[in-house]
């Protein structure tokens, strides 16, 4: 997984050499980002997994990727530089689910994820919530929430009362 993350460090500096406004070097940008989408959802093994949330270190590496508490889910975010197409951050998820791992674009307003929390509903239902924002401030956060259901990864909603 080592090399992987290299990579992907790599396309990162590629990605942020190329110009963005009025969609200049559109296709180069969107060959990198898939590029990127493609080395992740490779990761398919839970070993390979588990490396790879061992071998992340968010000061070092060029994007960000957040673990859950419980090591069952994480989410990769980055700017993607596909802001003329209204999207300025792309993120995957990668999630444990009987025995094997499953790659998931998180859909809705594009966020930088950067902290998430599992919590147990029950014996067979674990909640994750993913704090985020859609912008560089921290202020901005908002959390969303998920479960992994039937293994298909399903945004939730958390009932306060």
């Amino acid at each position: 997984m080592k090399e992987t993350l290299a990579k992907l460090d790599q396309l990162m500096v590629q990605l942020h050499q190329m110009n963005a406004p009025d969609c200049e070097d559109l296709d180069e940008i969107v060959t990198i980002n898939e590029k990127m989408r493609r080395m992740i959802e490779n990761v398919r093994s839970v070993t390979a997994f588990d490396d790879l949330v061992n071998s992340f270190d968010q000061n070092n590496h060029k994007m960000n990727f957040s673990v859950s508490n419980d090591g069952n889910f994480g989410v990769f975010s980055w700017h993607s530089k596909m802001d003329c197409l209204g999207i300025h951050i792309k993120n995957i998820a990668l999630y444990k689910t009987d025995g094997r791992i499953v790659a998931s674009s998180l859909y809705g307003e594009p966020m930088a994820y950067y902290k998430i929390t599992s919590m147990n509903l029950n014996k067979h239902k674990t909640i994750y919530l993913l704090k985020g924002s859609s912008s560089i401030k921290a202020s901005d956060s908002i959390l969303k929430t998920y479960t992994i259901t039937n293994g298909d990864l399903v945004e939730s909603r958390i009932s306060l009362q």
